[in-house]
């Protein structure tokens, strides 16, 4: 017999620690107050505990105790029970149901039924293989009986085992794991189970995340896509954008750069507006960048592509939704700590292959400076020329043939600079060594969960000189606590913090630009006395010296620069389960941003001539001191509550309704002064300058308010329909312009339900048909737009009162109509979700009209004499049409012994744009026009190069084309003069004798057609996967089919000399492919130089079809290849798994682009088309995955 006062032993110190545990975390939420119940009913809430622990815990509220024979009553059956103010009969007889139970003043009697037998303990065991007879390893295995659950895996041979005790005719057994279907049998009088898991091949039960909800992807009626964190594991990349590339249809991800952490831009289905379509991203409910997450967090991604789907979230979800779900840790499951760690090292994507050979570059220098303007680039004499020619084999410098000599000339000793000197490998190292450190702790217990995660990312930057160097560090913490069974609260804590630290100057574009000038490899970057080489006596230009200085401040290495960016995010959130089947969940986030970005320059020095040092003018290396700080403050509240029904067992019925406020305030301030008394103290009490002290800064704020809704309903998982809507209210329109209200509709048939079908269901598992209908609106544009300003920073030029200080004037904003509203997007799209072959074949088809109306823009043209810009006024309409298709197939099947499972998938998208209604009556080109498609590029038609000088000159003797060509007429040398052999044949379309643009208008443009669009077409990806014997491979192609681009007038990396006939990185197959009269099929035209830089020089200034480049490229984005070691031997060393793996990124790369010099994606990534950005590279890595 036992009685109350007594303890029985099974109370384990690990519980006790859990509760000391749980109390701890549930202190830091909320303050919970004693509670003492004085009546008989009893109020108690345990899940999967024994019966022992149930007793004991009734006990310990001290209003009963407990008599019985334990040989009466099995006390290590796990039970559950959820009893708020229940009778202590209720809650003993609900999970002691062979007994009687008599209450006597506080003591509970138990007693057995008469004729009620304990069922003898069992023993349940078994193992788990997969169809082909291999061991599942690591499989979860319930035995569930009634509220009672009990868990385990399967170990290193499939099997598992529990301990013994009594089961009641109603338990259960139910296998899963990851890829297969889940295993369920009763275990009636069984003690052995043999279990085969089958593949469960693309689930379509897989319940996936949308917007303040989450649904089962069958009944998904919206465009709705989704990528899971395996989709993206052991990716050697700095953030999840260049992850992310080209693995969605129609998700677009631009990269802007590849500095080392650079983030992306992102597209969803195309064209939006001009003004601004970005989509909204939430990372677990709260906006913010991508490239400030940690993606080894990262559970699931969904993306949310038509209006029916976006909704919800109204103004902000015009242009579609990215959510990005974070791993969390569950209740009742043991702490798992897991380490995921990568090395890497880099190499170009494009060839770097450069002519060293000083010869050769100041002969191609001289030789197209000559044809344009009859001198030479170079003041190289023959003697020069003859001694370069001698060294032009000499790699490293012969001692016999020094690169610098001394000469007097023009009266004093100078260098000469004789050298073969490889410039790119100076400045650069491609290896860009990477260190990436992830560690994740997760687990909970029966009312706590929590996650912790941290990352260390670093890698080291091109430049070789000064090495750039980007850190990074991620912290998150999850907690979630269930308080009562009707309040569960949760916390989730996101700490960001990265810094960029560069030489140089303070901008990318100049640190790319300013070393392809002037550097001609004949030239060295420092003199035999160790002064720095900038301005040099071997030009015939003073303004022409070596990159600028570029080259000299690198030597001096003390500009530089820091970008500091921090973040932090907290969000509390509250579920109240009010009934079982309404709650209602509130949340609160607060994002803290910081970015502090720095740059110290200096004054330079270099030696033109030898012992006199010299410094480069103040103006373009001054010594200065600059800062720039932007905070922002986000608030974001949610309040909504969520009904689930089923009626009659088939008529399934979810409704949401909530509100959303948001609120964003912004910050900055920049300061700059110069005079710095110290060049290696940067402290603006040292900044002693009066002249170029710079204040300014500002603020900005801006709120958003809506009430959202959705009704979904589906009859037997059939029929299915869903509304959603948002009534939406934005700061950044004036008053009566704010609110919108903006529904939705979608519909869906899962025609492979039907009876019909039955003849089918063999081969063909699900067969959906997908409509939907939706209004959004777009508020992405200026805060302030609708009001006109007035600045008071305004200085008369040429007006003094003072005579010492320009006269100051205030300025007033150009006008505002004072009536723009809401851009207005219109969203259709029809799709297909097709299942096969038990779900191994998957088909996924969207086409799509999205019209974007209202477009915020500029009227009608206005005369000159206005004196300000037009107005903005909603006057576009712009309609999207395209499609999007996914095709997959995974399987799996015995080779030698082992399953060998595969998977293969496709993905296809296109877009086009085109306005439908605009407000340009003239007809101009450069303006939208109704049929305009959007990223039209006019230009000139050319019949390729004139073969002969008798055919130029009979042409031009006809055709006027000065104006496409005027470096024809002005070029003064005799190479280049006049219209010659080799030169571009400009079409003259109009057959008005001169080729030119017109008026510019549709009526009269001239010679200039559409000639290309600079939208990308044709998107596509393909992935191939395959495991076996613990290996497993995956193969990511990523590309586009079309993007017209015609490189910018000053792309040196495209145009070579033809641009600056002094660039540094001249190719060294360059002059095979310049026209001569012994290479008339040559791709460039006869040499000149700045036949691309201007008008007034330029004879391929202008765009034309010859040079238009296809951007379209194909690329190996990912290669991964990893082996798993055996569990059976890891588990010995306390080691769940170990997988050693290698990643490659953007391992091969083939393009349509005209140059083994310039990678596709960073001549799109320019908006200038100048490509002076962070090169692109190709990424190896060796990785470890560790769990404990």
């Amino acid at each position: 017999m036992k009685f109350f006062g007594q303890s029985d032993g099974s109370a384990p110190y690990k519980r006790r620690l859990s509760v000391k545990i749980m109390s701890l975390f549930i202190f830091l939420f909320v303050s919970v107050g004693g509670v003492s119940a004085a009546n008989p009913p009893v109020t108690i809430h345990l899940k999967n505990v024994t019966v022992a622990e149930l007793l004991r815990q009734i006990e310990a509220q001290g209003q009963y105790s407990f008599a019985y024979n334990n040989a009466d009553i099995d006390l290590t059956r796990v039970v559950s029970v959820d009893a708020e103010s229940w009778p202590i009969e209720r809650i003993v007889l609900k999970c002691i149901p062979d007994v009687f139970v008599n209450v006597e003043r506080n003591k509970v009697i138990l007693t057995p039924r008469r004729g009620a037998q304990v069922p003898p303990p069992r023993k349940i065991s078994g193992k788990v293989a997969d169809a082909s007879g291999n061991p599942v390893v690591g499989a979860t295995v319930l035995l569930k009986d009634g509220d009672a659950v009990r868990g385990t895996s399967s170990g290193s041979n499939g099997a598992f085992a529990f301990d013994s005790f009594s089961l009641s005719d109603k338990a259960a057994l139910e296998v899963s794991f990851i890829g297969f279907d889940t295993y369920k049998a009763a275990v009636g009088a069984r003690t052995f189970f043999d279990v085969v898991l089958t593949s469960a091949q693309q689930s379509i039960d897989e319940v996936v995340v949308v917007g303040y909800g989450v649904q089962k992807k069958a009944n998904l009626t919206g465009a709705v896509a989704t990528v899971s964190q395996k989709e993206l594991k052991d990716r050697p990349v700095s953030n999840v954008g260049r992850a992310l590339q080209g693995v969605i249809p129609n998700l677009n991800v631009t990269l802007s750069s590849g500095q080392p952490g650079a983030g992306a831009s992102y597209n969803i289905r195309g064209t939006t507006s001009p003004n601004g379509g970005s989509p909204l991203i939430l990372i677990d409910g709260v906006e913010t960048y991508p490239d400030r997450i940690n993606s080894n967090d990262i559970e699931s991604i969904t993306v949310l592509k038509d209006a029916s789907s976006a909704a919800i979230y109204g103004a902000r979800g015009a242009f579609g939704v990215i959510l990005i779900t974070t791993k969390s840790g569950q209740y009742n499951e043991k702490a798992e700590v897991s380490y995921n760690g990568y090395f890497s090292v880099s190499s170009p994507t494009t060839s770097t292959d450069y002519e060293t050979r000083g010869y050769y570059s100041a002969k191609i220098a001289d030789f197209f400076m000559m044809a344009t303007q009859n001198t030479p680039y170079t003041s190289y004499t023959e003697a020069d020329y003859k001694a370069l020619w001698e060294r032009r084999n000499d790699k490293t410098e012969n001692p016999a043939r020094p690169w610098v000599v001394t000469d007097n000339r023009n009266g004093r000793q100078q260098y000469v600079y004789l050298a073969n000197f490889d410039w790119y490998n100076y400045l650069y190292d491609d290896s860009r060594p990477t260190w990436d450190h992830n560690i994740n702790i997760k687990g909970g217990s029966k009312s706590l969960s929590y996650m912790v995660s941290g990352r260390y990312y670093q890698q080291k930057g091109v430049n070789r000189l000064e090495p750039d160097m980007f850190k990074s560090y991620n912290f998150r913490v999850k907690l979630q606590a269930e308080i009562k069974s009707w309040l569960t609260i949760a916390s989730n804590t996101k700490f960001f913090q990265s810094n960029y630290r560069y030489y140089g100057y303070e901008d990318e574009y100049n640190n790319f630009r300013k070393p392809t000038l002037h550097a001609l490899a004949s030239f060295v970057p420092v003199n035999p006395d160790g002064t720095a080489v900038s301005h040099t006596s071997m030009t015939q230009s003073s303004t022409h010296y070596v990159m600028d200085g570029y080259n000299a401040m690198m030597q001096k290495g003390k500009s530089f620069g820091n970008k500091k960016t921090q973040e932090i995010t907290t969000t509390f959130e509250a579920t109240f389960k009010l009934h079982r089947d309404f709650n209602v969940k509130a949340d609160f986030s607060y994002t803290q941003g910081y970015l502090h970005n720095d740059y110290r320059s200096v004054n330079v020095q270099y030696s033109q001539y030898p012992g006199e040092v010299m410094t480069e003018p103040e103006g373009s290396f001054p010594n200065k001191y600059k800062e720039v700080v932007w905070d922002q403050n986000y608030y974001v509240a949610d309040v909504y509550g969520t009904y689930n029904r089923t009626f009659a067992e088939k008529h399934n019925l979810t409704l949401i309704a909530g509100y959303n406020y948001e609120a964003k305030y912004y910050r900055d301030l920049t300061a700059a002064n110069d005079g710095l008394l110290s060049e290696e103290l940067s402290d603006f009490n040292l900044a002693k300058g009066t002249t170029n002290f710079t204040l300014n800064g500002g603020r900005n704020e801006y709120a958003i308010m809506g009430l959202f809704y959705r009704a979904a309903y589906d009859y037997r998982g059939k029929y299915l329909f869903e509304v959603n809507g948002r009534y939406d209210g934005t700061s950044r329109f004036p008053r009566g312009k704010r609110y919108g209200f903006f529904p939705s509709f979608s519909a869906a048939y899962r025609i492979s339900e039907e009876p019909f079908f039955e003849p089918l269901r063999k081969a063909v598992d699900n067969l959906k048909i997908r409509l939907s209908y939706g209004s959004l609106g777009n508020q992405q544009i200026g805060y302030y737009d609708f009001i006109q300003t007035v600045t008071t920073k305004g200085s008369m030029s040429d007006y003094s009162f003072d005579g010492t200080t320009l006269g100051q004037h205030a300025t007033v904003s150009d006008p505002v109509s004072g009536n723009q509203t809401w851009e207005k997007v219109v969203s259709k799209n029809l799709g297909l979700d097709l299942n096969m072959f038990r779900n191994r074949l998957s088909l996924t088809a969207d086409f799509y009209i999205r019209d974007t109306k209202g477009i915020l823009g500029k009227g009608k043209s206005l005369p000159s004499i206005y004196g300000a810009d037009e107005p903005q006024v909603n006057s576009n309409n712009l309609r999207t049409k395209g499609y999007e298709l996914v095709l997959g197939w995974r399987d799996s099947f015995e080779l030698a012994g082992s399953a060998f499972s595969y998977g293969i998938t496709g993905s296809f998208s296109d877009y086009t744009a085109k306005y439908t209604k605009c407000d340009n009556p003239s007809g101009l080109i450069g303006d939208p026009y109704v049929g305009k498609k959007y990223g039209e590029i006019w230009g000139y038609k050319v019949d390729g190069l004139f073969r002969t000088d008798e055919e130029a000159a009979e042409y031009a003797s006809r055709i006027d084309l000065s104006t496409v060509a005027a470096g024809y007429y002005s070029a003064t040398g005799a190479y280049g003069k006049g219209v010659r052999a080799g030169d571009i044949k400009y079409l003259d379309l109009n057959g008005d004798n001169i080729v030119n643009g017109g008026k510019g208008t549709l009526e009269d443009p001239g010679d200039r057609r559409v000639i290309g669009n600079s939208s990308p077409r044709y998107q596509y990806g393909a992935t191939l996967n395959f495991s076996w014997y613990g290996f497993d491979v995956s193969v990511f192609v990523q590309g586009i089919g079309r993007l017209d681009w015609y490189p910018g007038a000053d792309n040196l990396r495209f145009w070579g000399p033809y641009c600056r006939p002094y660039a540094t990185f001249i190719p060294k197959n360059f002059m095979s492919r310049v026209w001569s009269e012994e290479n008339t099929d040559a791709y460039f035209p006869r040499a000149r130089a700045y036949t691309s830089l201007n008008s007034t020089q330029g004879t391929a200034y202008y765009t034309n079809d010859r040079y238009l480049q296809n951007l379209a490229y194909c690329r190996l984005k990912n290669l991964t290849i990893g082996y798993t070691i055996p569990r059976r031997l890891t588990s010995k060393v306390g080691i769940k798994e170990c997988r050693i793996y290698f990643s490659g990124e953007n391992l091969a790369t083939w393009s349509a682009l005209e140059s083994d010099f310039l990678d596709p994606e960073q001549a799109a990534a320019d908006s200038d088309k100048k490509s002076n950005v962070y090169p692109w590279c190709k990424t190896y890595s060796v990785g470890l995955n560790l769990t404990f």
